[in-house]
């Protein structure tokens, strides 16, 4: 019985999960959630070099493992999560309560979320979402801020880095 109890609640939280996944990709046009690997991380931050950033958000945070990597690695670094979706916003809460940190996770729609205060900005989203943001960040970023982007460029902005990870290409720009 106890674990019937287990599989029920399991599945009903994937059930949710994944009904909000499908609901927010075909009605709101999010990018779908797909995590961002170790290795690609290792590499955005390697090729950052000496770069210090005292504010790093990750857009769509899902997992927040950006998040976590650049906690770990600029310890004096203030870092935002920020995701939307409302079963992911949860688990993601919960797993950074029991491991502990410093990330604060805000459950908003980034479109919302003041950049102004932004050193560095890391995103995997997809092109038409990077159109929209491309407005939003030349309002909001101050000069010097960093954008990475996984896979999707921002349009009408010239990459002062790209890197090849995985196959797939990890655009850098300097506001």
């Amino acid at each position: 019985m106890f674990y019937l109890i287990i599989f029920i609640i399991l599945f009903t939280v994937y059930f949710i999960f994944f009904v909000t996944q499908f609901y927010y990709l075909i009605f709101k046009g999010y990018a779908p959630f797909v995590s961002t690997d170790r290795r690609t991380i290792k590499a955005i931050i390697g090729t950052l070099g000496d770069f210090q950033p005292q504010t790093v958000y990750e857009l769509g945070c899902g997992r927040a493992l950006f998040a976590q990597w650049a906690e770990r690695h600029w310890i004096q670094a203030q870092i935002y999560g920020v995701e939307n979706s409302p079963s992911l916003f949860l688990l993601v809460r919960l797993g950074l309560r029991i491991r502990g940190g410093k990330i604060k996770l805000l459950k908003k729609d980034f479109f919302q979320v003041n950049l102004k205060d932004a050193d560095l900005i890391y995103c995997y989203l997809n092109n038409a979402t990077m159109a929209k943001l491309a407005d939003k960040l030349k309002l909001e970023c101050r000069s010097g801020t960093v954008i990475v982007s996984r896979r999707f460029s921002l349009p009408s902005y010239t990459p002062y880095q790209t890197i090849v990870v995985s196959g797939q290409k990890i655009y850098f720009y300097k506001f």
